[in-house]
């Protein structure tokens, strides 16, 4: 657990320092316009190309499409997340109960070419499993700029009533409601700071020489 402390701590450091640069921050999705006059949108294309076939990289992008006349690729990929186990705040003094859960999220990159430059764009797709089955009311939580309310509200709702199915007492049943936004938050956190990692990475492939 120190070690995976240690790495996170080591990783949101590094994502700060990128975030530096200003970015278009949308609801679930991050982009970065970079001016390059020396690079013709071919090459931009196959630097790219190059990075999403490497070994690290294969596994976890899946090229869509490559439109050498639009100057655009598309990517589909997915993210590891790793966040908090609610039930540990529920159960705090239960042995064997893991302290963090993980999760999978789908994700789009794009990449444009234009005139002087080009654009990279990360967005989050979808969830693929959520440890409760409720993929959709828990991806709608998912909010790079703000959790909406209402969504929120509607997870806690559901949550609750699963949680009363299950014999959770009121008590504990109300410390997951107050405790379900900072769940979110480390989420939405942990997934921008990996569009962030991964459209400085791109780049970087693509300015290299």
């Amino acid at each position: 657990m120190k070690v995976f402390k240690i790495s996170m701590l080591m990783f949101f450091l590094f994502s700060f320092f990128i975030q530096a640069q200003e970015s278009q921050i949308e609801e679930k999705s991050i982009s970065k316009h970079y001016a390059s006059e020396n690079l013709e949108s071919a090459l931009v294309l196959s630097r790219a190309e190059q990075w999403f076939g490497r070994e690290e990289n294969s596994e976890q992008f899946e090229i869509v499409s490559l439109d050498q006349k639009k100057g655009e690729m598309l990517v589909e990929g997915s993210t590891k997340v790793l966040y908090k186990n609610m039930g540990k705040e529920l159960y705090p003094k239960r042995s064997g109960m893991a302290e963090v859960l993980e999760a999978s999220f789908g994700n789009m990159i794009r990449i444009q070419t234009e005139t002087g430059g080009y654009t990279i764009t990360y967005e989050v797709i979808d969830m693929k499993q959520e440890m409760y089955k409720m993929e959709d009311l828990f991806f709608n939580c998912v909010d790079f700029k703000s959790i909406d309310q209402k969504n929120l509200k509607e997870y806690n709702k559901a949550m609750n009533k699963l949680l009363k199915a299950n014999l959770v007492f009121k008590k504990r049943r109300e410390i997951f409601t107050e405790n379900s936004k900072s769940q979110f938050e480390e989420v939405n956190n942990y997934l921008l700071n990996a569009g962030e990692v991964t459209i400085f990475s791109i780049h970087e492939a693509i300015e290299s020489e």
